[in-house]
């Protein structure tokens, strides 16, 4: 059998950074439940490729989705797969990222819920459709 990577050095990375995140209390993981929460400011500095940035109090959910959040999306969903030890029928199911704020109480501010789904002009493929739901 074929690997499609060869080299597994970056996922192996970006998990480390994760449990990092996880350990530091950015980041909660609930992979039974298929669901993430996730500090907002976390979220701008993965979506901004690790570098630090900071969350402005007003950060519109658009403006976000329109950055690297979808990227950074899948990767969680995917170390949540990997958490979990179900393999490939963990990331057939809809999987929910919830971003909440940085200081306690860690209200929700919107939930991005990434789901499979097969467009009418390619019924055999499967492509990855998100919807955020915004709390006010």
């Amino acid at each position: 059998m074929k690997a499609r990577v060869k080299n597994l050095q970056p996922w192996m990375d970006y998990f480390m950074m994760l449990q990092r995140y996880e350990r530091d209390g950015f980041l909660q993981t609930e992979a039974e439940k298929h669901e993430a929460y996730l500090t907002r400011a976390a979220l701008c500095t993965l979506a901004e490729g690790g570098k630090e940035a900071a969350a402005p109090a007003d950060m519109d959910y658009v403006a976000m989705l329109s950055r690297g959040t979808p990227r950074v999306l899948r990767c969680i969903r995917t170390y949540a797969a990997w958490l979990s030890r179900e393999g490939r029928d963990y990331l057939s199911r809809p999987f929910a990222l919830h971003v909440v704020h940085e200081d306690g109480p860690h209200d929700l501010l919107y939930t991005i819920v990434l789901t499979g789904r097969r467009r009418w002009w390619m019924p055999w493929t499967w492509h990855d459709s998100m919807e955020v739901i915004v709390y006010d």
